[in-house]
């Protein structure tokens, strides 16, 4: 039998002892960790309809509400009056104000014309848009926000999703359906994806996908709504832009996307892709489904035209 001398037990020992050694947690330390964060901001959380979820920092001494473009929060819901309401500081608190509009501002379902917010208050503005105001911390309000990036974005690429993309199309086209203003769509699908996918490897079709997204999103406007419609397919909506305008936003895309190739793993992979153009006045009947088939017909006679190019007609 193998002799096991008294040094190698005792160093046995001493290692066993060393791994299970407690850290020693002062008492001071621990009850800072187990205190929770003090409450030090105040926030409105959407409650309602595409921007469930959205949250929005009262950092201002006054906040506004309303339809009107110049508002802090702007809601496109056509029951809200152009200057709904309005949130004001006083002293340490929020008073929320109606601004003499057309439906009613609402708290726990009794109309006010003027209330102070106490952590917790859903309050309504016309007869759908709800908001919660809660004074919070931080790391509350930042957990708040990654749950709502998370439930509107794509998560390989980060541009929006194809349900939020939906949602926003509908207000977008009924907000212009009422001010009889205009609302285009570009579509573009990626050409020979599968090629890529097939030749380089999934890894770098998602690789590809992440620099189209990252590149088209640098080139939009704050009020663009860029979304991933699907695989390879990603649609754009863009708020008081002609169908010509949408042909050069469709254009200007497209030479950005084929302007460089993608690097990855070593090797160099070209990317182009296909666009097709619609406007809400091309719409027989004006519809997100009409607004969306015109455009996909476009792009699909962008692929069988030979690809990587743009058509807004037809």
């Amino acid at each position: 039998m193998a002799q096991i001398d008294d040094d190698s037990i005792d160093g046995f020992e001493d290692d066993a002892l060393e791994d299970e050694r407690t850290a020693v947690v002062h008492l001071a330390d621990l009850r800072r960790s187990s205190l929770p964060a003090k409450p030090d901001r105040h926030i409105l959380v959407r409650m309602d309809s595409v921007s469930v979820g959205q949250v929005f920092s009262l950092d201002a001494d006054e906040w506004t509400l309303g339809r009107h473009t110049q508002s802090s929060v702007v809601l496109t819901d056509d029951g809200v009056s152009r200057k709904h309401a309005r949130i004001v500081r006083e002293g340490d608190r929020y008073v929320l104000e109606d601004q003499g509009s057309a439906n009613g501002t609402f708290v726990r379902g009794n109309k006010i014309s003027r209330h102070e917010l106490t952590d917790g208050d859903v309050f309504q503005l016309g007869p759908t848009v709800m908001f919660r105001y809660t004074y919070t911390d931080a790391s509350q309000e930042r957990m708040l926000n990654k749950l709502y990036e998370a439930s509107v974005r794509d998560a390989l690429t980060g541009s929006y999703n194809r349900e939020h993309f939906e949602e926003r199309l509908k207000v977008e086209v009924a907000f212009a359906r009422r001010h009889a203003t205009v609302v285009s769509l570009v579509m573009f699908d990626l050409d020979h994806f599968k090629k890529v996918n097939d030749t380089h490897g999934h890894p770098a079709g998602d690789a590809v996908l992440i620099f189209v997204s990252q590149t088209v999103k640098k080139a939009m406007r704050t009020e663009d709504v860029f979304a991933r419609y699907g695989g390879e397919e990603f649609a754009v909506i863009l708020r008081g832009i002609d169908l010509e305008g949408a042909r050069h936003v469709g254009e200007r895309l497209r030479t950005l996307v084929s302007a460089a190739p993608v690097e990855f793993d070593g090797k160099k992979i070209g990317v182009t892709m296909s666009v097709g153009c619609s406007t809400l006045s091309d719409c027989p009947e004006p519809s997100t489904m009409a607004l969306v088939a015109i455009a996909d017909r476009r792009l699909y006679a962008a692929k069988h035209g030979g690809r990587n190019r743009v058509v807004a007609e037809g």
